[in-house]
């Protein structure tokens, strides 16, 4: 057994297991040697049977953690070849938040409290660090937005989603662009299904406000042009909500009193 072997042998058999939920304890506890760098980005883990002897359980409940290790993107399997520790990425995070909203008991409201909380921080730190480079991208997508929620609601829910995104990149904080990308992922169909309904036109307008904060530098501007542009998005999902409370909700857009909505908004928002 070269050094190498032995010291996966210590590691592993440090496992303490209660065998009940064993499969989740296993990938738990390689998590944690993961997280503390006792398993190092690129290195192989043991193969299927050393680390089923090792651990002392059968091989079915040490691929079922394995298997769980590569849903939260943190082991790679190799064909032929086995199991390595992968480097966390912000993907990683995003596509777990993505999962989390798919398959938890979240709601969109959930969601648009969350953003409302987060967003407008976003914004004034954008304000701060935004290169010209990525204030440019914001004031075309911000045009786009305008024009694309009159044509093409698919492109119009893409561009909206595309902003945000945009907003969280130009704040240069890496968590912050790992947990908006997975909310934004979310945002995006719900964007496009409710601008087939009944999506406020300043909801559209107001991406431009937070575009011209940020490009002039103010983070208190953008701060509050974002709770402005985030008064329209609850304005639409509480309208939403409504309609499906009375079984109205295949309403087309058009038929719901926009310009009374937006006039509420405004005021609420002030």
């Amino acid at each position: 057994m070269n050094a190498n072997e032995i010291n996966h042998a210590a590691l592993f058999q440090s496992l303490h297991l209660d065998r009940e939920k064993l499969r989740e304890q296993i990938a738990d506890h390689i998590q944690d040697m993961i997280a503390t760098n006792q398993l190092k980005s690129g290195e192989q883990l043991p193969s299927e049977r050393e680390m089923a002897k090792i651990v002392d359980v059968n091989r079915g409940t040490l691929r079922e953690a394995i298997r769980l290790l590569e849903q939260r993107g943190l082991i790679e399997m190799r064909v032929g070849s086995g199991a390595y520790v992968v480097s966390v990425s912000p993907s990683t995070v995003t596509d777990s938040i993505e999962r989390y909203f798919a398959f938890g008991s979240c709601s969109h409201e959930d969601l648009i409290t969350l953003r409302g909380i987060l967003d407008p921080e976003i914004a004034a730190l954008a304000a701060e660090r935004a290169t010209a480079a990525e204030i440019e991208s914001l004031r075309q997508l911000a045009e786009r937005i305008e024009e694309s929620f009159f044509e093409d609601t698919t492109r119009y829910a893409a561009d909206d989603a595309e902003f945000h995104v945009t907003v969280a990149q130009a704040s240069h904080n890496d968590l912050v662009i790992a947990i908006m990308g997975g909310l934004h992922k979310v945002m995006a169909r719900w964007i496009l299904a409710q601008s087939r309904r009944h999506q406020l036109e300043g909801g559209a307008r107001s991406h431009r406000a937070v575009y011209e904060a940020i490009a002039k530098r103010s983070p208190e501007d953008a701060r509050q042009a974002m709770r402005i542009h985030h008064s329209f998005t609850r304005a639409t999902l509480m309208a939403d909500l409504e309609l499906a409370a009375h079984g109205l909700d295949k309403i087309a857009r058009l038929d719901f009193p926009i310009a009374r909505a937006e006039s509420s908004v405004v005021k609420d928002s002030v």
